[in-house]
């Protein structure tokens, strides 16, 4: 989040900061937003944005370069999108049975992604995240998991958060069940393989974040794993 306003005011952020924490845990909904979690010269309360543009509460003005948890991929207030929901609004949301946008949707996504044969729409990461190590694990009939361990989130979930140091009333049973390994080291990965023979279920990573692959460690890595 980078600034634009040359002098910056925190007066009614500052206001309001105490309130916040005291009656929301962390003082925001979603932990990766509180206080805790950012520099001090951050944007401590938004109250509205545009494009990439956002200003808080006391009139400042910051580019956002994380944009909703890196979801909002077209930028604030997006007119198409704006329109678009302010002409389904009229006719309900959130129906207890579905909706035909939903297959809509559903068509319009799979025409884009090659190869993919079927979708289904979760509501953050973390729930997608824990679907593929539910549907691994259901489908080996194994328990373990394998996660690297540079990349730094994959889940809100105990099968991940037990393994950080914000694992507090987690049990070690379900932490025990998540193994590391280090980004672009193979032999990290069939370290645990041989270690742990026919009980890893998946293995999770980022693609690539601040490193790139080297030495054709996706396609080893893919080649392990279906051995």
């Amino acid at each position: 989040m980078h600034t634009t306003n040359t002098y910056l005011d925190f007066t009614r952020s500052n206001q309001l900061r105490a309130k916040f924490n005291a009656l929301i845990p962390g003082g925001s909904h979603t932990y990766s937003k509180g206080d805790d979690q950012w520099p001090e010269f951050a944007a401590p309360y938004i109250a509205r944005g545009k494009g990439c543009h956002v200003w808080d509460i006391d009139g400042n003005e910051f580019i956002e370069y994380g944009m909703g948890l890196r979801s909002v991929t077209l930028g604030h207030g997006y007119e198409p999108v704006v329109e678009a929901v302010k002409k389904q609004l009229p006719h309900g949301s959130n129906f207890v049975r579905p909706a035909a946008i939903e297959l809509e949707c559903a068509e319009q996504f799979l025409s884009m992604i090659s190869g993919a044969e079927m979708v289904k729409f979760g509501k953050n990461g973390s729930d997608a995240t824990t679907a593929a190590v539910k549907l691994a694990r259901a489908y080996t009939g194994r328990d373990l998991i394998a996660i690297c361990g540079d990349h730094p989130f994959f889940s809100i979930d105990d099968w991940f958060i037990g393994t950080t140091k914000i694992n507090a009333g987690i049990p070690s049973a379900i932490s025990d069940l998540t193994l590391k390994f280090s980004y672009n080291q193979i032999e990290s990965v069939q370290a645990l393989f041989e270690a742990h023979p026919g009980q890893i279920a998946c293995v999770l990573l980022e693609a690539e974040r601040w490193r790139p692959p080297t030495d054709q460690f996706l396609q080893q890595l893919k080649d392990l794993c279906h051995k």
